[in-house]
């Protein structure tokens, strides 16, 4: 293959990164564009364990994710429908607030639309204003701390796949 299609392939790879902060799962994106690399154009950086690989680490970004926002809402006193609501709210506030500040308004749309869905639902549950903000910044620290772990795995990833593109160019 050329250097110009390794160069896409690349640009693609670092472009999905990004799609972490929109809470979409670019890690799975980087995973499925390093196979699709390999798939056409092959090169021996890319055995099964090299796959097997990224795939594990694709999935411990998902559980750390998951489990930093869960775990940050309980530790501060939030319940598992606070907690579920603070995800579902976190992936609806990244949604929404994506086309703001050039795309990095879904990291804050993620972080705010967590902390008020868990809060809104631990006062519905009947805890104190107190208590509930209490819970709602615990999910919002656990699910930035989630961020922060899987945007470095992503990094991970990206820096696995990009020298094994470049040597199949």
């Amino acid at each position: 293959m050329s250097i110009a299609a390794a160069v896409v392939c690349i640009a693609l790879l670092i472009a999905s990164l990004f799609l972490i902060v929109f809470s979409l799962p670019g890690t799975w994106v980087m995973v499925g564009i390093t196979g699709l690399w390999a798939a056409f154009v092959g090169g021996s950086d890319f055995t099964t364990r090299f796959f097997l690989f990224l795939i594990g680490l694709a999935v411990v970004g998902e559980v750390a994710e998951f489990l930093a926002g869960h775990l940050g809402a309980k530790k501060f006193g939030g319940s598992n429908k606070g907690s579920l609501a603070g995800m579902i709210g976190s992936i609806v506030g990244a949604i929404v607030c994506a086309p703001l500040f050039f795309g990095l308004g879904a990291l804050l749309g993620a972080l705010g639309g967590g902390f008020i869905a868990c809060w809104a639902t631990e006062k519905f549950q009947g805890k104190s204003g107190k208590d509930a903000l209490h819970a709602a910044f615990g999910a919002t620290l656990g699910r930035f701390g989630g961020f922060v772990i899987k945007l470095g795995i992503g990094i991970a990833i990206l820096s696995l796949s990009i020298p094994a593109v470049w040597a199949g160019a």
